[in-house]
């Protein structure tokens, strides 16, 4: 639970919980899950405070306003404009991590048929013809000739 302070009251309110299911791999990042879960509820931990956090607050606000010393009508404006802005965030961020589990898809399954190099569970550099793409939970994994499983993030060279 939280409490904020608002306008002329505190509000308590609960917190939410993240779940994320992994769909990417960041191959930059030497084959590190990236994750997206489309209707997840964020934790305050994340973006500071998710867009339902926030609508509830301002409506605790309004339900135990003062009717005798209603609250600023230019306060509740700029809560409104900043909801609009986090809310607008939240979306843009959802359509980022969608777009980046797309392209790594799409990198993957343009990697079939070109001759790779790529580092094994070993350290060694190994070379082969992509044959295969597939995708599982934590993002795609090749096949370079007979070895199976290769992460996008192990490739040093595409030739």
């Amino acid at each position: 639970m939280s409490t904020i302070t608002g306008i002329g009251q505190d509000v308590t309110v609960p917190e939410t919980t993240a779940t994320t299911t992994s769909t990417g791999v960041d191959p930059l990042s030497k084959g590190t899950p990236t994750s997206y879960t489309p209707n997840a509820k964020k934790s305050g931990s994340e973006f500071g405070m998710d867009k339902d956090a926030f609508l509830k607050i301002l409506v605790e606000q309004l339900r135990h306003q003062d009717p005798s010393q209603p609250g600023d009508s230019t306060e509740y404006v700029m809560q409104m404009t900043q909801y609009s802005i986090l809310e607008q965030l939240t979306n843009i961020s959802e359509t980022t991590q969608v777009a980046h589990a797309d392209s790594v898809g799409n990198t993957a399954i343009g990697l079939v048929g070109r001759t790779v190099t790529y580092v094994d569970d070993d350290g060694n550099e190994q070379s082969g013809v992509v044959t295969n793409v597939r995708f599982d939970g934590t993002g795609p994994k090749l096949t370079v000739g007979d070895a199976e499983g290769i992460q996008l993030g192990s490739i040093k060279e595409v030739r």
